[in-house]
């Protein structure tokens, strides 16, 4: 990426939404600024992470749509990510479909699992974090308060009154004052009144045991002790009866976030996203995160976030709807500080449980003998003809292992040449054979994988090899095409093709910067070593310096004399 786009854009101070887009059009990755000028400056810079340099060296265009609002900004980027997908956006699952438990507006009122809420003046808590999680309360509540599940009343008793989990109101209906008091306890078991049910039970079982009704005081007094033991195991987050989410952030190689879901000061359970690639710092992670998460799903009371984020206030406005009190906040007393690391530390475990089940389903999809804890990534990457390199990264058990990333300077290949310079690095990578890798990841297509089976089976090597191509992340290996597997398996082998590319570009901007320090241009009087940086920055090399209008270099040099001795000079040159 060349700052050729930056100069040619004129971007407003306004805030916006900005589209970059690649070789072919499409849409590679959407956001929004409060002001697009400064916000796109930022990445022209030259100091910019390695992961941002990687984005910027794919795009070729830049679009953007200025708006009032930074509000307005953030609705445009979710509607566009949503219905583009960027390929460098990170993208979520809303919160619609999630399993709450009903108690139904009905005579004798069931209690049952319902994936949607309706104005039917039934009575709805959750969402849970899975239907495993919605089912388990849903036996609790069963045991403890004996309420019908049926869909019809039928006159004769089914199995669950037989099995001590229904009181049969169907064969009693005088049974409804006692019917509709088990529904109020359970009510109060829902909205986290516990302590003042067991108040109220203990005094009824004292009744019961005074009046020499030692069975209904038994059962009393079992329906306390189940109580009690759910309320021991949701005690941590026992503070306030209010709905919350509780937001862990968890970052190794990949990413976790986890949701502790908290409703009516119960917890329900927890729900765990991993992200196995991103290009950008946690804060706007996080951010994405929240718009995509939270804009059409259910919106809880509050939001505890595990750190502070410079739009928080934007999204909280974004999210809110008409009658809702929503409060986006990071954690501020010790008591949230201890939830968002209970909730962070579930993100850990959850993260490290996944780490070896991408290297297990490689193994299966590809049929490798052993898991491919050993991968190597290679890429080639040129400027022209002038500079070549071959990149190789290694992955060590899923994870990045610097100290065995290797840079070859292709020397043999004269012309632009992909596979012979793949050829190349190869053949000088296997004359070490000390340690060889489980599995060989090319940067490329079919071509690019037969190249690479060709040289090792000339070399007498039998290597599980295979290629991934851009675009449309088709994986070539040696019996077809697109394997099935796991999508964290195939994000896996994509990272490894991505690190390769990164490594090649950044090794091949540092082998030309330090060109631009020893050339043709050094004799101009006047051209110091930073305008000559500038200068093989833009243009990249000699040849294309001398095809420049005076005009063009002196939009770098900014000295219309010295940008004339250079144009003169440069015309001389063979």
């Amino acid at each position: 990426m060349s700052d050729e786009l930056y100069l040619k854009i004129k971007f407003p101070e306004e805030p916006g939404v900005y589209l970059m887009k690649d070789s072919k059009g499409n849409v590679i990755y959407v956001g929004k600024a409060k002001s697009l000028k400064k916000r796109l400056a930022s990445y022209f810079q030259k100091n910019i992470p390695d992961r941002v340099s990687f984005l910027m060296s794919r795009v070729e265009d830049i679009e953007y749509i200025a708006t009032d609002t930074e509000t307005e900004a953030l609705l445009l980027e979710y509607n566009f990510i949503k219905k583009l997908k960027p390929r460098y956006n990170i993208h979520f699952r809303d919160d619609k479909g999630y399993p709450y438990i009903k108690i139904t507006n009905e005579s004798f009122p069931r209690i049952i699992i319902s994936r949607k809420i309706e104005e039917d003046g039934a009575h709805y808590f959750g969402p849970y974090s899975d239907v495993g999680a919605a089912r388990k309360m849903l036996a609790l509540a069963r045991n403890i308060f004996k309420l019908r599940s049926c869909k019809k009343m039928n006159k004769i008793p089914c199995l669950n009154f037989h099995i001590n989990r229904c009181t049969a109101p169907c064969s009693d209906p005088n049974s409804k004052e006692e019917y509709n008091k088990r529904v109020d306890e359970l009510l109060m078991f829902f909205e986290n009144k516990g302590e003042e049910l067991i108040s109220r039970l203990t005094i009824e079982m004292g009744v019961y045991s005074k009046d020499l009704q030692y069975e209904k005081a038994l059962i009393i007094r079992d329906k306390i002790d189940a109580i009690r033991k759910s309320m021991e195991q949701q005690k941590i987050f026992l503070d306030t009866p209010i709905n919350k989410d509780v937001i862990g952030y968890y970052e190794k190689e990949s990413i976790c976030i986890c949701i502790a879901i908290v409703r009516r000061g119960v917890l329900t359970g927890t729900k765990n996203y991993i992200i196995d690639e991103a290009l950008f710092e946690k804060e706007e992670i996080l951010s994405s995160f929240l718009k995509q998460y939270y804009k059409n799903g259910f919106l809880p009371n509050k939001i505890i976030l595990p750190f502070d984020i410079s739009d928080r206030e934007e999204i909280q406005r974004f999210l809110s709807k008409e009658g809702n009190d929503l409060t986006i906040t990071p954690a501020l007393t010790q008591r949230e500080k201890e939830e968002v690391l209970l909730s962070t530390k579930n993100a850990e475990l959850f993260l490290t449980s996944k780490e070896k089940l991408p290297l297990e389903d490689l193994m299966i999809s590809l049929g490798l003998e052993a898991l491919p804890r050993r991968i190597e990534g290679y890429d080639i990457s040129n400027i022209g003809s002038e500079i070549k390199v071959g990149s190789q990264v290694t992955f060590i058990d899923g994870k990045p292992s610097k100290e065995n990333y290797r840079i070859y300077k292709i020397t043999t290949v004269l012309e632009q040449d992909d596979v012979a310079s793949l050829k190349e690095m190869l053949s000088r990578r296997f004359k070490h054979r000390e340690i060889l890798p489980d599995l060989i990841l090319i940067d490329g297509g079919k071509g690019h994988l037969n190249a690479a089976l060709s040289i090792l089976e000339s070399i007498g090597l039998t290597i599980p090899t295979v290629a991934l191509a851009k675009q449309e992340e088709d994986l070539y290996f040696k019996d077809g095409i697109n394997p099935e597997m796991n999508p964290h398996s195939k994000n896996l082998l994509i990272r490894v093709r991505d690190e390769a590319h990164r490594f090649a570009i950044k090794s091949m901007r540092n082998m030309k910067r330090k060109s631009s320090m020893n050339s043709p241009l050094d004799s101009i009087s006047g051209l110091g070593p930073k305008r000559k940086a500038k200068l093989f920055e833009k243009f990249g090399t000699i040849e294309k310096i001398k095809k420049a209008k005076i005009e063009e270099i002196d939009e770098v040099i900014k000295n219309l004399s010295l940008s004339e001795a250079i144009f003169n000079y440069v015309k001389t040159l063979k």
